[in-house]
């Protein structure tokens, strides 16, 4: 699901169902061969990586919807993983993009926060 072609068009970069919410992130090359990753778990919904320019590394969106909602970085050269956001929780986020140098994160973020009730009168 979700395929994304690396800058140079090696490998996309795809998700795999891996069981309840979660899906592993996978690579592929235009020939039917694998590209190594390291096993890393994203949230099923969304879009949830997308490329640095130059193709070098992925951001990716990591956390369980409003508990843990972050970003962080995967450096496809050495396969290590570094958090680049502490933001605060309760909010959920489903999209984002990156700015085309690379520099700025534009992400959705909005709470559920609604009080309706329903209330359930007897008849007259």
């Amino acid at each position: 699901m979700n395929p994304v072609w690396s800058p140079d068009g090696k490998f996309i970069v795809y998700s795999e169902k891996g069981g309840g919410p979660w899906c592993l992130l996978k690579a592929i090359t235009p020939e039917r061969q694998p590209f190594p990753l390291p096993e890393v778990r994203i949230v099923f919904r969304g879009n949830r990586y997308r490329f640095l320019p130059g193709g070098k590394a992925l951001v990716l969106m990591q956390g369980y919807w409003k508990d843990d909602p972050n970003f962080w970085l995967l450096d496809l050269v050495t396969g290590s993983l570094r958090r680049l956001t502490d933001l605060d929780t309760g909010f959920l986020m489903k999209s984002f993009d990156v700015s085309p140098d690379g520099k700025q994160i534009l992400f959705d973020r909005f709470r559920e926060n609604s009080d309706v009730v329903l209330i359930d009168l007897p008849p007259r």
